[in-house]
């Protein structure tokens, strides 16, 4: 559990300095509209991907065999 707090902090922190900082200073004077565009549907896709990640469990796989080593 606290991994998950951890990346939902971090989308925070993504979007906070994305459209606090990024976004008014660097992509509308650069880019404009378009721009402003593609970056509120980038970020959109990088937070459901980070957020589809906490619903995927690792499995521990042990492989059941002597590795080839017959005898």
């Amino acid at each position: 559990m606290k991994r998950a707090w951890i990346r939902i902090a971090g989308i925070g922190i993504f979007h906070t300095v994305l459209y606090m900082v990024l976004v008014p200073f660097i992509i509308i004077p650069r880019f404009g509209v378009p721009g402003l565009e593609v970056t509120v549907v980038a970020s959109v896709i990088v937070s459901v991907v980070v957020m589809g990640s906490l619903g995927v469990k690792k499995k521990n796989k042990k492989f059941k065999g002597d590795f080839g080593n017959d005898k």
